[in-house]
């Protein structure tokens, strides 16, 4: 039995790779229809030729005016019909020691990684473009919660995430949307694998070391989590934050 209807439409940004992109290709598996958007138009094609009946694509760079961002869900509805789910996957990872820390670089960080969530949502709470209930999942990271050398703006950007969910399930829960998050640990994908190039440390290395299986996370394990906190078999988990980093944390 499919953990979604064909009625159900869930918005993914930041679809074109990493969790966001094995986000997709999850629930398209579990009967969903996916609404993807990314800049990458090309990794989203790629989707779409696998799922050409159930997902869709949208090109579109969220790190330039969140504000407008209320009005693209409108017009999303127009083409695509009202949303049953929102994934906010979309993030960026811009390591910088405090020596090199510039506002305009943290500003991006900003708009993307917290702000658009914001803005999609701002939009998607219109009685006019969500289905009856509307369940929301947001990622976060452990960051939010543990120190890291050049990742100020990153962590920041997560905890604002964190605090978002309680925020917002107390504005807009009694209208049925359910908001929760999640806090992968280090995670392998090319944006943690960036971190090391920049500053010379490896986390997924790091992450072996502190979890009980000696792995780093998987990208399927967290969009697995995501899939079963968007589906109906979760609707009594609300305003909660959960921690998937395989135990990584545990200790620290």
């Amino acid at each position: 039995m499919s953990d979604f209807s064909s009625d159900s439409l869930i918005l993914v940004d930041g679809a074109s790779s990493g969790i966001g992109r094995m986000t997709a290709l999850r629930l398209l598996e579990s009967g969903a229809r996916v609404l993807g958007v990314a800049r990458r138009e090309d990794r989203l094609k790629e989707i779409q030729e696998r799922y050409p009946d159930t997902f869709f694509f949208e090109s579109k760079d969220l790190s330039a005016d969140p504000d407008e961002l209320s009005g693209f869900v409108d017009g999303l509805v127009k083409k695509y019909g009202k949303f049953s789910g929102y994934v906010h996957c979309a993030g960026v990872l811009n390591p910088q020691p405090l020596s090199i820390w510039n506002y305009q670089d943290a500003l991006k960080d900003f708009n993307i990684n917290l702000f658009s969530a914001i803005g999609f949502i701002k939009g998607l709470a219109k009685k006019k473009n969500k289905q009856d209930l509307l369940s929301i999942v947001l990622v976060s990271s452990i960051a939010a919660t543990i120190g890291n050398p050049g990742s100020v703006s990153y962590a920041i950007t997560k905890a604002g995430l964190d605090n978002l969910v309680i925020s917002l399930t107390q504005e807009i829960g009694k209208q049925n949307i359910r908001i929760n998050a999640i806090r992968p640990g280090w995670t392998d994908t090319a944006l943690v694998k960036g971190y090391k190039d920049v500053l010379g440390v490896d986390f997924l290395e790091r992450a072996q070391t502190k979890t009980p299986s000696g792995k780093a996370g998987k990208p399927e394990y967290i969009a697995d989590v995501i899939s079963f906190l968007l589906s109906e078999k979760s609707y009594w988990i609300q305003g909660q934050t959960l921690t998937v980093d395989g135990a990584e944390t545990c200790g620290a």
